[in-house]
């Protein structure tokens, strides 16, 4: 059965009514079908935000973040916050509740030991699951040197020994302090007092083995998905060598590999090329240059991304990743429009026009959205969907076929299409950026963050819908494509073609090779003006 789209975010004349209603929060809080009736207890509720106050208060969220995760709701509820808690809150503050709570936990004493070991080790989950996924929140000295006594603390109780092994390691090789400007609350600089962590009597546990989620020897790794294994194609003979990306810098130097040259001209042997190189060849390429691109980018740099004006977007050196992916989405549509108007005759140029439409339906078939939506873009842009005679030769089953993806990827209904499609797309996929920074873009302008008469209580609602559009995208970066080729002839038909990005220009080329009465235009220069040099 289909999953239908959740919510729509284009209605953004009404989006700041719906989100700072008194009532919003409260819908946070209802019970999730997932849990059976007789399970539900008053416990499992926490305390409901007045609704004449609206809001809820940061240890109101912080609660939630400890409790148990009895639902999917749950565990998303942990990936949304940490994600987004530093718009109201700076990570000394949160690792200070943290903390407090850690120390009521242990001075309890009417609770038994094991629910007590429990409850601890299930708080201390949640501290390594926040140092393993954001590191950068813990670059500051006053925070780290708080972590380090902590985990310090940690390491001479034999049941936390695992969870402190895996913080440890963390913190000594991937702390890189996160380029923060202008969209978080600041850190106070201030060393805050020392302090004694209670955790846990010293009594040694046999019931540590049940924690097995702590492991020692599991792989520390700075990206939320698993590593990705690509092979590279050399010669004719299709030798292929395989290598692995683990963390994000290592999809970021890759990524820094794929900005494009401008060294190949568009000439008739290049034509050629372009016809005998497969479908599949470049569909591949295609995905893997989007993933690569796709896998550079850290969630928080699209929260980033929508949350900066422009003059701090030029501060800010973690827009590269996001630029860089949506500066190839261009470049791909026009190259696309560029390859069709090549050739004079509207014969080759109908061979390319129906090969650009096959590769098209090879990029949905691989759930590669935001390749396929480039394509369609300059396959219908102004200066190729106005050739006529050219369209007129492309068979008929094929514009049937393509007719088909303009529709998955049309704007009707708020692109009600394609979100039904993506919702219900299998791993791996690569969602159609743009539109999901619109989506984030919405959200971000339409709510407040902070609400309340003092203004210290948080519009969780708001982060609910941030969370709606990014906890996808985490979900498909976890699950790369599984050997991905790369195609070093398609990879230069891509990258390495000099030619024309003005729109205008472009333009020009199209009336050339047929002009608004149908013919070609007779002029003594039939080619395209970079062809000379």
């Amino acid at each position: 059965m289909l999953r239908t789209p959740g919510i729509r975010l284009d209605r953004t004349q009404h989006a700041a009514s719906f989100f700072n209603i008194d009532e919003s929060d409260a819908e946070s809080y209802r019970y999730s079908d997932e849990i059976p009736i007789l399970q539900r207890t008053d416990d499992m509720v926490f305390e409901r935000p007045n609704k004449k106050t609206g809001g809820i208060t940061f240890d109101e969220l912080v609660d939630r973040l400890l409790a148990p995760k009895m639902s999917r709701a749950d565990s998303n509820f942990s990936d949304i916050f940490l994600c987004l808690y530093r718009k109201f809150a700076a990570p000394g503050r949160l690792f200070s509740a943290i903390l407090t709570r850690l120390d009521s936990v242990k001075e309890d004493k009417s609770i038994h030991y094991l629910t007590k070991t429990s409850t601890q080790l299930r708080i201390i989950e949640v501290v390594a699951k926040w140092v393993a996924t954001y590191p950068g929140d813990f670059a500051r000295p006053a925070v780290r040197n708080r972590l380090e006594d902590f985990i310090r603390h940690l390491s001479t109780e034999p049941i936390f020994a695992a969870a402190a092994q895996q913080m440890r390691k963390s913190l000594d090789f991937n702390v890189i302090e996160d380029d923060d400007t202008g969209w978080v609350v600041e850190e106070d600089l201030e060393e805050p007092q020392g302090r004694k962590d209670s955790l846990a009597p010293s009594k040694r546990s046999d019931y540590s083995d049940s924690f097995s989620s702590l492991g020692v020897d599991d792989p520390v790794e700075r990206r939320p998905s698993a590593s990705s294994s690509l092979q590279t194609d050399y010669g004719v003979a299709g030798k292929l060598h395989s290598f692995q990306f683990h963390s994000y810098e290592d999809y970021e130097r890759e990524a820094a590999t794929m900005v494009p040259t401008s060294t190949l001209p568009l000439t008739k042997f290049r034509y050629h090329i372009f016809m005998d190189t497969a479908d599949e060849d470049i569909a591949d390429e295609i995905t893997r240059i989007d993933w690569v691109m796709f896998s550079s980018i850290r969630i928080r740099d699209l929260v980033r991304h929508v949350s900066l004006n422009a003059d701090l977007k030029a501060k800010c050196k973690a827009m590269q990743n996001i630029n860089r992916m949506i500066n190839h989405f261009n470049h791909v549509a026009k190259w696309v429009s560029n390859m069709i108007l090549m050739r004079d005759k509207p014969k080759h140029r109908a061979q390319i026009l129906e090969k650009f439409m096959n590769i098209a339906l090879k990029l949905r078939y691989l759930n590669n959205y935001n390749g396929l939506a480039a394509v369609l873009a300059g396959i219908n842009g102004t200066a190729v969907h106005r050739l006529s005679q050219t369209r007129a030769l492309v068979p008929t089953d094929v514009q049937k076929r393509f007719a088909r993806l303009v529709l998955l990827m049309g704007t009707q209904k708020s692109h009600f299409a394609y979100r039904l499609a993506w919702e219900n797309s299998p791993l791996p996929r690569i969602p159609f950026i743009p539109l999901h920074r619109r989506d984030l873009v919405s959200a971000e302008e339409g709510g407040q963050t902070l609400v309340g008469q003092e203004g210290d209580r948080i519009n969780w609602k708001k982060f609910e819908i941030l969370g709606e559009v990014l906890l996808p995208i985490m979900k498909s970066q976890g699950a790369p494509y599984p050997n991905l080729s790369k195609h070093d002839t398609a990879r230069e038909l891509i990258l390495d073609c000099r030619m024309p990005t003005d729109d205008e220009e472009i333009y020009q080329r199209s009336v050339e090779v047929e002009s608004t009465t149908g013919t070609p235009l007779e002029t003594g220069k039939k080619k395209f003006p970079w062809f000379a040099k």
